[in-house]
């Protein structure tokens, strides 16, 4: 729950989801199974990467996930006091809101599944 934009709910969501983190090769894995990564569409050499698939995964999780994610953005300070923060502002100026939500919620997972795995605390790290 120490993570930005996770809620009771969102963090028995993701436990239920990703269990201890053994059952997933790694982080990217946990993320593909919530449905968070764009789908790739590769043809000729040429690689396309499309939106996130909203028909696969977990979609109550996923809509949880996404507000919480919605709540960080908004309330982001002018400032960044954290290098995820920083890290945040620079993606919305780039991408705008929704990516970023999707961004940070694909970060969330990747980041609960390392916790859940290696059985560490989470500590955002201060500029």
């Amino acid at each position: 729950m120490k993570l930005e934009g996770v809620s009771h709910i969102g963090a028995a969501g993701l436990l239920a989801c990703l269990g201890d983190g053994q059952g997933f090769k790694n982080g990217r894995h946990a993320a593909v199974f919530v449905g968070v990564t764009p789908k790739q569409h590769s043809s000729g050499g040429k690689v396309v990467m499309i939106g996130i698939d909203k028909h696969g995964g977990d979609k109550y999780l996923r809509s949880i996930l996404y507000q919480g994610a919605l709540s960080v953005i908004s309330r982001l300070p002018v400032e960044a006091k954290t290098y995820k923060q920083q890290w945040l502002i620079n993606l919305v100026r780039r991408v705008g809101i929704k990516r970023a939500c999707v961004a940070l919620i694909n970060k969330t997972v990747r980041t609960a599944w390392a916790l859940l795995n290696y059985r560490t605390e989470y500590n955002s790290q201060a500029i």
